[in-house]
């Protein structure tokens, strides 16, 4: 009989969220749950309170554990909090109304070899486990009136032009809309604001 495949340290912001989380991943016979304090674990998991935005369990688990990839249980957060996350080897930000025993059980599991994530990232995942935004209130107006004219077949230069703006100034919106919204070009950021119904 083999032993567990994976050690995870997990630490909440309260007993109880402590012993759900233990209790969700104690079903899963290649997870191991180390005890408080001790160290060795493969894989972080830290349940903060859903509206403390200062990521305190997940500094105080840092600190003790060092730098694991983890899984963060949290409420939304601001963009400083998902970059925090980030930074400290947050793999999956998972909304506490979403972290169901296979879910969570799954992303610990991938989280060993997932590679680094960014805050944009990270922040698209958790909206899309929760539903996401309204797709169409993820865009600014100017991101909107560039992506159309973009859609249109119009060039940088075109734009500027049309808009009374540098080109300098037109590539840092699109620059700006695709790092926020975590998309890698402008295709994709076309094909974003066409799904949302705004070209």
């Amino acid at each position: 009989m083999s032993g567990p495949d994976l050690r995870v340290a997990v630490h909440a912001a309260d007993p109880l969220t402590l012993a759900g989380v233990v209790g969700m991943l104690s079903q899963a016979e290649a997870l191991e749950v180390v005890p408080p304090g001790a160290r060795g674990a493969d894989v972080l998991v830290a349940a903060e309170d859903p509206v403390d935005h200062d990521l305190p369990v997940l500094r105080r688990a840092v600190s003790e554990q060092g730098g694991l990839p983890g899984v963060l249980i949290t409420g939304p957060l601001p963009p400083e909090g998902y970059r925090s996350a980030a930074a400290a080897g947050v793999r999956r930000a998972l909304p506490h109304r979403a972290a169901r025993t296979e879910l969570l059980i799954a992303e610990v599991l991938a989280a060993r070899t997932a590679v680094s994530t960014t805050a944009a990232r990270l922040a698209a995942g958790y909206d899309a486990l929760v539903g996401g935004p309204d797709e169409s209130s993820r865009f600014r107006e100017r991101e909107i009136r560039v992506l159309r004219m973009i859609a249109d077949g119009k060039d940088t230069v075109e734009i500027g032009a049309a808009m009374g703006y540098s080109q300098r100034t037109i590539k840092n919106i699109l620059h700006q809309a695709q790092h926020r919204l975590a998309l890698r070009n402008r295709a994709e950021a076309v094909a974003a604001a066409i799904r949302a119904g705004l070209i």
